[in-house]
């Protein structure tokens, strides 16, 4: 467990503004004398500001704990005022150390005096609270500045899967394909060449428009998928399948532009499709809000070029948005991945 979860920007806020705190406490407990005796000033200043220092580190292991106890951003004001009561419980302990102990050994002849003490106190709690001030503003910026770093370290893979599955559909294998579909319909099935040519369009047009946003929802994914598939569908007939077992509830939630695609190409394009075994690909939601994407296992025996794009760039993708890991599951007879999907 990480105790001292401070900056180097806090290390030097700490180094500024507790000097001028130990000056202020110490004319508290001696008066005008300290800054007229030199002794007195040097002799009183460096106990005072150790214990200050003390502190600072004591109430940066109290929000190391507190960050850990409450780390989600809907937890900040719980967070911040637990370790605020913590903060002032030990200012008071401080201050009481420092004047009672003062009086104690009699040190540089002092004696307790009950209303600087009080005093004393009060400043020292109102320094903390602007010590704490600062702290979580230069916390906040740090944090403010990593997701900024990862939402555009996100853009870019999202940027990037989207030219790679664009430089997929648009490579000449795969338009060879599509157009060679194309034109044998137009020969024999009209009608079925024009919905070929509308699911083609429907697409592209997906792939472009989305090429910019981080999520989309899971019922516009769906969406293209189907439309996608009837592509692979019209190529491949009999020996492709496809079901989809998606649970209403979970449509408006959200997941990465192209998951789906990505996930079904990859099936095609490592497995073996024959009409008398067909490749069969199961797009389905589980009950904790998870999206699974199975088919059944018959690897083509030559090796297959592969960019390695697929699921390394979904895992990426979920790793920036800190999400939960993509699962894959492979017992040689079936090949899973799981995806989970986001609550919008």
């Amino acid at each position: 467990m990480k105790f001292l979860a401070y900056s180097k920007k806090e290390w030097l806020i700490m180094f500024i503004i507790m000097p001028p705190i130990a000056i202020v406490i110490n004319y508290f407990l001696f008066g005008s004398r300290y800054f007229t005796d030199p002794k007195m000033f040097l002799l009183g200043s460096f106990p005072t500001l150790a214990v200050l220092m003390l502190v600072y580190i004591l109430c940066g292991m109290i929000a190391g704990l507190m960050l850990n106890r409450f780390p989600l951003y809907s937890q900040t004001f719980k967070r911040i005022g637990l370790s605020l009561i913590c903060y002032i419980l030990v200012m008071i302990a401080a201050m009481t150390i420092i004047f009672w102990g003062y009086d104690y050994v009699h040190f540089l002849d002092y004696q307790l005096d009950i209303k600087k003490y009080v005093w004393a106190v009060i400043f020292g709690i109102a320094s903390n609270l602007l010590a704490t001030s600062f702290n979580e503003g230069a916390a906040f910026y740090e944090r403010w500045r990593a997701m900024v770093d990862e939402a555009e370290n996100l853009k870019k893979e999202n940027l990037q899967s989207q030219l790679e599955g664009l430089k997929e559909q648009v490579n000449p294998h795969f338009l060879f394909n599509s157009l060679n579909s194309l034109s044998s319909l137009i020969a024999d099935e009209p009608e079925q060449a024009e919905k070929f040519l509308d699911e083609m369009s429907k697409v592209y047009r997906y792939m472009l428009r989305n090429n910019e946003d981080g999520l989309t929802s899971l019922e516009a994914e769906m969406e293209f998928i189907r439309s996608y598939f009837h592509m692979l569908k019209t190529r491949y007939g009999d020996a492709l399948e496809m079901e989809t077992v998606i649970e209403p509830r979970f449509m408006h939630y959200q997941l990465p532009p192209l998951t789906l695609q990505m996930l079904i190409e990859n099936a095609v394009k490592h497995n073996m499709i024959l009409k008398d075994s067909p490749l069969r690909i199961l797009i389905m939601t589980s009950n904790s809000g998870k999206l699974v994407v199975s088919n059944n296992l018959q690897r083509k025996t030559r090796n297959v070029m592969s960019n390695k794009v697929g699921l390394g760039n979904i895992a990426k993708k979920y790793q920036l948005m800190k999400k939960e890991e993509v699962a894959v599951h492979d017992d040689g007879k079936e090949f899973a991945v799981t995806v989970p999907l986001i609550h919008p």
